[in-house]
């Protein structure tokens, strides 16, 4: 695991809002996905092993793009970081 990052109460902020907006695309992409292939393929009639295509690229696919967009997203964009701030000559210094 990646050691712990010291970041400015800012930057805490911009890294926040930076892993929400890429978590979001990533849901969006993963809702287009399932739902443009489920619509767009629902009328071919073709069947894979019994199953109807549609199915099997839109809801299994769109398991393994979540899966494949949270492995980039934990290795590109989130960090590790405390997310409370550090006390200075506070009251938590006494505990």
């Amino acid at each position: 695991m990646k050691k712990k990052v010291k970041l400015t109460r800012e930057q805490k902020d911009l890294q926040i809002r930076k892993e929400a907006k890429a978590t979001l695309i990533l849901f969006a992409v993963c809702c287009i996905w399932n739902i443009g292939l489920a619509y767009g393929l629902s009328g071919t009639g073709i069947r894979i092993a019994g199953l109807p295509l549609w199915w099997l690229l839109s809801t299994p696919g769109m398991f393994v793009i979540a899966i494949a967009g949270v492995v980039y997203l934990l290795k590109k964009v989130f960090i590790d970081f405390d997310l409370e701030d550090d006390a200075e000559g506070g009251a938590a210094d006494a505990e």
